[in-house]
């Protein structure tokens, strides 16, 4: 059988600790074939092979499975059946495992194997003469309303794609050209290489194999474009030594499976009896997906406990392993199970076992994520340049609200609020100028001076003093509203009526400068056309001071103690003016001096 295989050159590459032994396989062939259908098709354990003066073991587990086509109800006897195998090769010091639809493998071997490090495999096939095709990137920043995951293309992205911010983002996979035009798929989180091409037999897959190892057991590293994107660092050496600060959750790709119909349901079981179906999209608002951690020290012991803070599980925390963090919870949240059409798990397996989670630390600029630690080399000397964002007004020291009072007599905004700090300060000198708040708004205030600029004023009065809570809240304000900067003809003709009445329960008019409305609605597209003219994001605020901010990185440049709400509240402004700075449109952050 061994010689009817005709394969891709793909494979997941893992370093062992030792030849695997025949018991050994033939445990772990059972366990992936156990769905199987009838006797095994074809089953080779450690058998060698000498290829070109190298000796091989190899070993091939063939089966067949049944199961109810995907787009059929579970009411008819229909099946379809299909066919899986696992191929182990064993060269070097090296375990090789080529699969189709199979799973788990690698969790019954995982005593035995250790992944290929992370800057080996993203490097392996670099030189001056290889191009990026693809890049598949995670954002480190703990932002909710950051985008989480990006994919880029070009045919050389060295050349298109500007590294200037590339640090704040994690590699999961990319996609080379090499100097012999083949292109090379590299899943830098599981260690999978796959050259695209047309499929072989198994001696042309034997050499292909023979090659990787070789280069991977040869690899020197030298400096690369790569280096412009975070870094990774040793979980074992590093991971207990951290306080974690925060945790985001993911969801993503558990929306998606929804969306797609995979999920059948989401069911939260008190107990045998007490079974609901719950709205996953409602349970994640509620969550709230962003959590800082309390560290508990268990008294009289090195321990301690990172509880994650939630509204709705009160026993969710945060553990540490020997080289990896997963999330533990004796309330509400192992209560609630996702059910697909063949099988189920339970949210909390299904957040460990796809590490949907990032994690934060009082080190400033590392984090955790896929079962790693990443720096971010650059994210200190950036948020010193950021400082020049930081625009102090002392008139935001007296502030009393956001809005203040609304009576039906007021033609104004109340003294001493944020409203009128916009609309008699920051907009002064604005062609027009219109209140958008409530409703599907845009921003709190929009101010346009004609063919020059264009600004969105996001508005929030909070009691407390350097809060990243408070921070979060206008910020992702700010950026879920982001691609309104650039609004179609249609939307703007929305905001017609709207802009033409008086505020809610007042006699404010929402068109606080200009002429007319129509003259208005003219200038902001014939603003947003003109070449020259450039956008702002204005975040206006009472609760921080740039003197606090310039304070708090000075402690950070020498090592000093930051608290947890200061290491949030930095990823939070790194995430909003890295946004900015990306999308072409400039950051301003009005505060207290």
């Amino acid at each position: 059988m061994i010689e009817r295989l005709i394969l891709n050159d793909a494979a997941y590459f893992y370093r062992s600790t030792g030849r695997l032994t025949s018991t050994l396989i033939n445990s772990t062939f059972q366990l992936v074939s156990r769905s199987k259908t009838g006797r095994l098709v074809s089953k080779l354990v450690n058998e060698t092979k000498n290829y070109d003066d190298k000796v091989i073991n190899y070993s091939l587990c063939i089966f067949r499975t049944k199961g109810k086509p995907s787009f059929l109800d579970s009411a008819g006897s229909e099946e379809e059946q299909r066919y899986s195998y696992v191929l182990l090769i064993q060269y070097s010091n090296m375990l090789i495992v080529s699969k189709k639809n199979v799973s788990g493998v690698e969790k019954f071997l995982s005593e035995y194997i250790n992944e290929i490090d992370y800057v080996t495999i993203s490097r392996l096939f670099l030189n001056d003469r290889a191009f990026f095709e693809k890049f598949s990137m995670s954002n480190m920043d703990v932002s909710d309303t950051a985008v989480r995951r990006r994919n880029i293309e070009a045919m050389d992205l060295k050349s298109s794609f500007s590294p200037i911010y590339a640090s704040k983002y994690i590699l999961n996979s990319i996609r080379i050209k090499d100097q012999d035009s083949n292109r090379i798929t590299l899943a830098l989180n599981t260690s999978k290489i796959n050259r695209l091409g047309k499929k072989g037999s198994f001696d042309d897959y034997l050499r292909w194999v023979i090659e990787v190892v070789d280069k991977i057991e040869n690899f020197q590293p030298q400096e690369s474009y790569l280096d412009n994107f975070s870094t990774p660092i040793k979980v074992q050496e590093t991971l207990g030594r951290l306080v974690p600060t925060s945790v985001l959750f993911h969801f993503g790709e558990l929306l998606d499976q929804l969306d797609r119909g995979d999920v059948e349901r989401i069911e939260y079981r008190a107990d045998e009896q007490k079974i609901r179906t719950i709205n996953f999209q409602h349970f994640i608002n509620s969550f709230n997906t962003f959590c800082e951690v309390n560290v508990t020290n268990i008294e009289g012991t090195e321990r301690a406990i990172n509880w994650v803070k939630n509204p709705i599980d009160k026993r969710l925390e945060l553990k540490k392993l020997k080289t990896s963090m997963k999330i533990n919870s004796s309330s509400k949240l192992k209560n609630i199970y996702i059910v697909y059409a063949a099988s189920e798990v339970r949210l909390i397996d299904y957040i460990n076992n796809t590490q949907s989670f990032i994690v934060t630390f009082s080190e400033f600029d590392v984090v955790y994520t896929n079962k790693r630690l990443f720096k971010d080399n650059k994210l200190l000397a950036n948020l010193e340049t950021f400082i020049d964002v930081f625009e102090e007004y002392p008139a935001l020291e007296s502030t009393l609200s956001e809005k203040g009072n609304v009576e039906s007599h007021m033609t104004r905004f109340e003294r001493n609020t944020l409203f009128d700090f916009v609309d008699s300060v920051l907009a002064l000198n604005s062609d027009y100028l219109f209140c958008d708040d409530f409703g599907n708004e845009f921003a709190d205030f929009i101010s346009i001076k004609n063919q020059n600029s264009v600004c969105f004023y996001h508005a929030k009065h909070a009691s407390s003093q350097f809060s990243a809570s408070d921070f979060q809240v206008v910020i992702g304000q700010a950026l879920k509203n982001i691609g309104n900067m650039t609004p179609s003809t249609a939307q703007l003709e929305q905001k017609r009526t709207r802009w033409n009445s008086l505020y809610s329960g007042s006699s404010i008019a929402m068109m606080r400068k200009g002429d007319s409305i129509e003259n208005g609605i003219a200038s902001f597209t014939k603003t947003l056309n003109h070449p020259n003219a450039t956008s702002h994001i204005y975040i206006v605020v009472n609760y921080i001071s740039k003197s606090r901010v310039i304070s708090e990185l000075n402690e950070l440049r020498h090592g000093g103690n930051t608290s947890a709400q200061t290491i949030q509240l930095f990823w939070l402004l790194s995430s909003f003016i890295s946004t900015c700075k990306e999308l072409g449109f400039q950051a301003h952050i009005t505060c207290k001096p």
